[in-house]
């Protein structure tokens, strides 16, 4: 399903759990949409503006996403870092998107902090900065971005090749990020300019769901916005697309490792009365589990993934199949034979449409999806705005529903035939010639030509102290807990907001429960158990749930597998079903056995082509103890697995004793409690003890260096790496909250100095990970080949800062404030809560554990912090692994 159409349906469908929203228009024009949503203290803000690359002429390709980068920047009432600030103190989280189409900006934040996102948005409409060395600093990050997105990637530099092929008048053959030539040329004038003119009330939708008061919220709005000029946006001239009348064929060839390839018909616009058909057909083809690609080519091992969807934006754009083969090999199918089965199938839909039965399973699929989907007031607010803004009406979605409605097999096979025109089609074909390549080891010296940033800016920045009082409400509050008789754990949360209810479960079968010369053996055992059960082979086993618009997930961590499902509420028993038939009763058909043994060794093809996956797995390496604490699959330890290994795994670790299963949403406690009883109880617990949890022994020596080089990247990976705590551990708050203040988000200080203040990489943070007795920490930046040495040296001295100088009392202030605010928005979906309180009871943690941990965080002191960091943090003993277009030479250079 295309984005748009995802947008779009859900206005539609939430009228089943929620009023209609209100729309008002401010004399300005600023158009805004409110909804109250009372289940949790949060709010959802989306403000779209009507400009995208469809906007773009001349030299200014990719102005409406830089613009969007631009529009952090700050304003003189906001200096440079103080939005994520904001955001960070409410315990928010914020975002922002292009398309072709439009620019989109979002807030979540919890409902006491409303008028932040008021503030920020009214501001920002018309006060941007767009200082000239915020726009030359910021340059040099999004052409990172655009080498990371369009170039080294694959997906995206055939998507590039395909759309300057398919469409020769219309602006959607341009790229949204624009060229390198567009980027390199931006400066303050051009941005401001275009800035002025689509940055304007007139042109935007402001969409605020969740918990407040409309009256009060839209005086608020008045107050903010009102007095901001009108604007006045040109009309649109939007060229438009010639008939296509002879098939377009593109080739490229890049350093990767699997062959891929696009067949693209040019479509209808979101508004046309045949667009609904075109999202049946999408659906399909390629929706879920079940769809026709996946039992015709994914299953059949003739290719690694396939999809189809279709655009619908507000010009007529492309009905796209989009396919990636196994890697090459002797008996391997051809991209011609593939594209025959799919012209087949394509075919036979003009001809004889989808069946009377399909269709209606197709459209039952749309109503419970879109109402699963949107659940939460994020997935509210985006839709009501985006359908306001590309479509002119945010009832769009009750247009589009009512139309699908209607269809029948004969409008499918009217849509098919006009869209799938053998004189109309582009192909687009990408040859891999290699992407991996060779390690080089060895502690090297490191540059030390750092460039000072300047301190983080925060004068004016308050934080009340009621900000720093946690929280007295709970994810534990209303939780009914109860045990069956084989120690099976069932936890019940009962909230009727929406008609839906989300299941989530474990199991204590972790990849750390079996030795690591079968490393992969965790995952193929879970991906085995999703292939059904002897009565229900795989399609059917998923079918069952996707028509009802769910479906099922299961994966293996490190010491235990997790899985949930998520649907409609008068599905649950089929849900509760589709479980124990995952857990209890897999068939492992020799047959899905192979499939998945398959899938894995192309798995880890398509992992060798990111420099991310390369420089990840080479860290693994050089901080493991001992290859017994080497954690990764290999092809080597995928070699060592059979199907006995992965039935006995099953048999001795798929146990109701330590297992969890958790329901959360529109359910009677007791009701749940028999069905999982009589769904349940029969589960046996094996003789055989669980196996011992092996937890990876960080390495005890003293910093290590390798460097992979991937012929053919222009970027480069770099991953630096310490011990850190386990969560258990006394200093591991402290830890923790240091990495906050360090590297967790753009206002972080790695944020603030190598992308904000050098523009050295687009990406740039940390991450701790820890089990409950020990850790590890990683900072990560992903930047040009040349930019490599100069950047990781401005990420080791931040830590280097950081280990030795205390950090600043608002700095810690602020940490504290983030990890309160936070809490409010811990219970924003079904399938979050679920998810945490599995997580908590399978880890043997009280279900109120984040309080306690958050009463330790603010108690913490900046020496606690300092002391914390010095600990792990040792000059000169950091494990770090590149990887990308570099030698060992470029990577150290002076």
């Amino acid at each position: 399903m295309s984005r748009l159409m995802l947008i779009a349906i859900v206005v539609c469908v939430s009228f089943a759990f929620a009023e209609e929203p209100l729309v008002t228009v401010l004399d300005n024009g600023l158009t805004v949409i409110t909804q109250e949503l009372h289940y949790a203290p949060v709010v959802a803000s989306v403000i779209s503006y009507r400009v995208g690359a469809r906007n773009e002429v001349g030299d200014i390709l990719g102005m409406s996403h830089f613009l969007e980068h631009q529009m952090f920047k700050g304003t003189p009432d906001m200096p440079p870092g103080r939005f994520w600030q904001i955001v960070q103190r409410d315990g928010g989280s914020a975002n922002a998107f292009t398309s072709e189409d439009v620019t989109c900006y979002y807030l979540i934040l919890p409902a006491s902090r409303i008028e932040d996102a008021l503030a920020i948005e009214s501001d920002r409409m018309v006060n941007c900065l767009i200082d000239s060395g915020e726009v030359v600093s910021e340059r040099n990050v999004v052409h990172e971005e655009r080498r990371m997105r369009s170039i080294d990637s694959p997906d995206g530099a055939l998507w590039e090749a395909l759309a300057e092929t398919a469409y020769t008048e219309h602006p959607y053959r341009m790229p949204v990020i624009g060229y390198d030539e567009n980027i390199l040329a931006y400066d303050h004038i051009k941005t401001r300019a275009y800035y002025e003119i689509y940055y304007a009330p007139s042109n935007a939708v402001l969409t605020i769901v969740g918990d407040f008061d409309t009256e009060e919220l839209l005086a608020d709005i008045e107050s903010y916005f009102g007095d901001i000029p009108a604007g006045n946006v040109p009309e649109e001239a939007i060229p438009v697309e010639p008939l296509q009348t002879e098939s377009r064929y593109v080739e490229i060839e890049h350093a990767s490792n699997l062959p891929r390839f696009v067949m693209a018909f040019h479509s209808v616009d979101g508004n046309d009365p045949t667009n609904p058909a075109m999202e049946m057909i999408s659906s399909y083809l390629s929706a879920g589990r079940s769809g026709r690609f996946d039992q015709l080519l994914v299953e059949n091992n003739l290719v690694y993934s396939a999809g189809a969807w279709n655009d619908g934006g507000i010009d007529p754009g492309m009905f796209n199949i989009y396919v990636t083969m196994n890697p090459p090999g002797d008996d391997e199918v051809t991209i011609e034979e593939i594209q025959e089965i799919i012209w087949d199938e394509l075919e036979n839909l003009a001809e004889n449409g989808i069946s009377e039965s399909a269709l209606e399973d197709l459209k039952n699929r749309y109503r419970a999806s879109e109402v699963l989907g949107n659940a939460n007031p994020v997935g509210l607010a985006m839709g009501y705005s985006l359908s306001r803004t590309m479509f002119g009406n945010h009832m769009y979605g009750q247009e589009q529903l009512a139309l699908i409605e209607q269809l029948t097999p004969e409008d499918i096979s009217e849509a098919a035939s006009a869209l799938f025109r053998r004189n109309g089609v582009t192909v687009g074909v990408l040859h891999p010639v290699g992407g991996s390549g060779r390690s080089m080891g060895g502690n090297q010296e490191l540059p030390t030509d750092v460039t000072q940033p300047t301190s983080v800016n925060y004068d004016g920045l308050e934080i009340p102290e009621d900000f720093l009082v946690p929280p007295t409400a709970s994810i534990a509050d209303g939780v009914e807990t109860f045990e069956l008789e084989n120690g099976l754990v069932l936890l019940v949360k009962e909230d009727h907001t929406f008609p839906v209810v989300s299941i989530n479960f474990s199991v204590p079968m972790g990849s750390y429960m079996h030795s690591s010369d079968l490393n992969g053996l965790a995952g193929i055992t879970t991906e085995a158990m999703l292939k059904g059960t002897d009565e229900l082979e795989y399609i059917e086993f998923h079918k069952r749930l996707e028509i009802e618009g769910a479906s099922l997930r299961f994966g293996a961590g490190s010491e235990a597998s997790f899985g949930s499902v998520t649907l409609l509420s008068e599905d649950l028993e089929m849900g509760i079903l589709t479980v124990s038939d995952l857990l209890l009763n897999p068939a492992f058909r020799e047959a899905d056995y192979d499939k998945i043994l398959f899938e894995s060794y192309a798995g880890l093809e398509a992992s060798a082509e990111r420099s991310f996956s390369v420089a990840y797995d080479s860290l693994a390496a050089i901080t493991a103890e001992s290859p017994a604490d080497y954690r990764n699959v290999s092809t080597a330890s995928l070699d060592r697995i059979s199907l006995e290994d992965v039935v006995g795994y099953y048999d001795l670790c798929c146990r109701p004793e330590g297992a969890v299963i958790t329901i959360v949403g529109d359910v009677d406690p007791e009701a749940v409690l028999t069905m999982t009883e009589d769904y349940f109880a029969e589960w046996k617990n094996p003789q055989e003890p669980l196996p011992e949890i092996q937890i990876p022994v960080f390495t005890s020596a003293p910093g290590d260096t390798v460097v992979t080089f991937m012929e053919g990247r222009t970027q480069g990976t770099v991953l630096i790496a310490t011990k850190a705590p386990g969560i258990d551990m006394p200093d591991y708050p402290a830890f923790a909250v240091m990495n906050t203040i360090l590297g967790r988000g753009i206002g972080s200080r790695l944020g603030h100095s190598v992308r904000d203040e050098q523009g050295l990489a687009y990406g740039v943070g940390s991450w701790a990970s820890a089990n409950d007795s020990t850790g590890s920490f990683t900072a990560y930046l992903s930047t040009l080949a040349d930019y490599v040495p100069q950047a990781t040296a401005s990420v080791i001295h931040e830590m280097e800062v950081i280990s030795t100088e205390n950090v600043q009392d608002v700095e810690l202030r602020l940490a504290k404030a983030n990890s309160v605010g936070r809490q409010a928005l811990s219970g924003m979906t079904y399938r979050d809560l679920a998810g945490r309180l599995t997580s908590l009871q399978a880890d043997g943690k009280p279900l109120d554990y984040h309080l306690t941990y958050l009463s330790r965080v603010l108690e913490l002191t900046p020496d606690e912090l300092r002391e914390a960091a010095a600990t792990y943090f040792i000059p000169d003993e950091w494990f770090i692994s590149i990887a990308g277009s570099l030698t060992e030479e470029d990577a150290f250079a002076e």
